[in-house]
């Protein structure tokens, strides 16, 4: 029996951005689905994710293979899915919620809909589509293609004009769509949130070629000129003369189409521009294009802006209690701060450096972090933070709280594209091979003490990943390692052992030279084995090194951290890594990858069993 929804991911060179996108579809509460990766033989380390996705039972169906663009990728994936409706959740994009799915798919049962489309939304803008009909061919209307869910036999039957110069298929398709009649609602609630990567429809010159293509072929009375005024003004609000006496002067199809065109663009940002005498002309021009059909028309509008407005008022609001939430935090710490004593080391330690990776959701609670590890006993010599260009692009973007500590040791790194928590360690050459390098978590206030802990353990085990947080991993009797769910929480032993894993969250110190050589920083084999655990992947390297690992006393308890910020539970991986089921398929993908490498290393796992016995 076929599925009810077919998602299709189209991707090419987005391998980093496809994890995210992966994780929002597995996430999603209705179970009913196909998942279909389409790639266009991206080298990036696509195929290796894919087959992650395979191994672990989530993606159906994937195609490797060269194509001619987005649209001609999009068009190979209506020919392998198999669920009644169709939605394309491309490389970078997610869903809104966990519950998009359920809710889609109980409007389509109740109503036997054609399709349905929610809304979408890319920083605070949200497209809030309001319209349904032809005009779609003549502007986008606030439609977001992800947010959309279309009959599969439907979208065979209109398929995606995938000419090299087309950037505007989607909405081409959508209003050919409405020509012929298919009942496709709106539900206004968003239901997907557009990736920062920018697409097709960034590149403004090939995507106005397009629309200017679409407007003069699918408008046989616009010529070049009008066909140009009408881009600009959806773009600029500029040529305003012009659009007027189109609405006034063409004809009946093409007055009612620009007719919409100008109203969603009056509901915009640039339409701010206006004059307030030009509003009022454009709507009566469009008023007047409408004729029976303008009461109708706005009042969709209307309704769409309210509930708009109100969906940005919740948002605001949510902000609004998270910054007070923030400055409750921040007087909490600096009244904590100002009572610390931090003593002097113990002992003279090496020089050493912290790395550590970040995202918009839990930037403004960042500084709060840094100024912990800075606050420590035995100060770091730098403090390395990775940053991705397609989330968080300049230092301009950065709270000034966490600015003003780049003169105080915090080093900002911006990497063309983010590899989310791998970020922390992948870029080796911003950090000395011959010091311990400490990885740290973005969410935790870390005790004065704790990297001293970390040094000390150091001194005593010099070849030694060293975890101020560490699981014991559970051990069948032929060294097979059980289920994530029977490990042993914050354990600790006596002596380095090979079967505990430290965790990142309370810091790891890893050893001079462990990023050298061996699998440690390729990314092709994370991406195949662990994109989503970092710790697993750390952990088998260092058994395929020979390295055990040695947990500090502040494992036995709740020692290893202070208190977590107010951002901690944004973007967490304990959704997908537990409830899922990832650790475990990522456990026993590493395991037969180090067999390959090291085919008796389990003997270090039941020989440090036997001592711990």
């Amino acid at each position: 029996m076929s599925a009810f929804f077919t998602i299709v991911t189209v991707s090419y060179k987005h391998a980093w951005a496809l994890t995210k996108t992966a994780r929002s579809v597995f996430r999603q509460r209705e179970a009913d689905f196909e998942y279909v990766i389409v790639d266009g033989n991206s080298e990036d380390g696509t195929r290796e994710l894919t087959d992650f996705w395979k191994q672990a039972g989530q993606v159906d169906q994937s195609i490797h293979e060269p194509d001619s663009g987005v649209y001609d990728a999009m068009n190979k994936a209506l020919d392998l899915a198999t669920g009644q409706y169709l939605c394309f959740m491309n490389s970078g994009d997610v869903f809104a919620a966990d519950d998009v799915l359920t809710k889609a798919k109980a409007f389509l049962q109740a109503g036997g809909h054609d399709g349905c489309m929610g809304w979408g939304q890319l920083g605070d803008n949200v497209w809030a589509s309001w319209q349904t009909g032809e005009a779609f061919k003549m502007a986008s209307l606030g439609f977001c293609h992800q947010a959309l869910f279309v009959r599969t036999d439907l979208l065979r039957q209109n398929r995606f004009d995938a000419r090299r110069h087309k950037t505007d298929s989607d909405t081409l398709q959508l209003g050919r769509f409405y020509e012929n009649g298919a009942d496709i609602q709106i539900v206004p609630d968003v239901w997907a949130i557009r990736g920062a990567e920018p697409g097709i429809s960034a590149n403004l010159d090939k995507t106005r070629t397009s629309i200017l293509d679409t407007l003069t072929s699918e408008y046989a009375d616009l010529d070049t000129e009008p066909a140009s005024a009408i881009i600009e003004f959806r773009r600029k609000c500029t040529h305003v003369r012009d659009i007027l006496d189109l609405l006034r002067t063409a004809n009946d199809r093409v007055r009612s189409h620009l007719a919409y065109t100008v109203l969603d663009t009056l509901f915009q940002k640039q339409s701010a521009s206006l004059r307030a005498e030009d509003v009022r002309a454009l709507r009566m021009a469009c008023k007047a294009a409408l004729e029976a059909n303008w009461g109708d028309a706005e009042n969709r509008l209307l309704e769409a802006q309210a509930k708009r407005i109100h969906l940005i008022s919740d948002q605001r609001r949510a902000k609004r209690e998270l910054k007070e939430e923030t400055q409750t935090f921040a007087t909490q710490e600096d009244t904590r701060i100002s009572r610390i004593e931090v003593p002097a080391p113990r002992e003279t330690y090496p020089a050493y450096q912290i790395g550590l990776t970040s995202f918009p959701a839990r930037i403004s609670t960042l500084h709060f972090v840094i100024r912990s590890l800075l606050k420590q006993s035995a100060k770091p010599e730098s403090i390395h933070l990775f940053l991705g260009r397609d989330e968080i692009p300049n230092a301009n973007w950065l709270p000034s709280q966490l600015r003003a500590f780049e003169a105080s040791g915090l080093v900002l790194h911006f990497v063309d594209s983010t590899r989310h928590q791998y970020d922390k360690f992948t870029h080796t050459e911003h950090f000395d091979p011959e010091r311990p390098y400490v990885i740290v978590d973005d969410d935790v206030i870390y005790q004065p003490y704790s990297m001293e802990r970390l040094l000390s353990g150091h001194l005593k085990h010099p070849n030694t990943v060293i975890g101020n947080r560490c699981h014991m991993m559970s051990l069948s009797a032929d060294g097979a390692i059980g289920p994530y769910r029977d490990w042993q929480r914050e354990a600790r032993t006596q002596d380095p052992s090979f079967n505990l894993v430290p965790t990142g969250a309370g810091g790891v110190l890893y050893p001079p030279g462990f990023f050298s050589g061996g699998s440690v920083t390729n990314t092709s084999e994370i991406l195949r084995y662990a994109p989503y655990a970092d710790d697993v992947w750390l952990k088998f390297n260092a058994l395929a090194k020979g390295i055990p690992t040695f947990a500090t006393e502040l494992s036995s308890g709740s020692e290893w951290y202070h208190r977590y910020t107010p951002t901690m539970r944004a973007g967490t991986l304990m959704a997908e890594n537990v409830e899922l089921g990832l650790n475990d398929i990522q456990i026993a993908q590493c395991a037969a990858w180090l067999t390959e490498q090291k085919p008796d290393w389990r003997s270090l796992l039941q020989a440090s069993e036997l001592e711990r016995a």
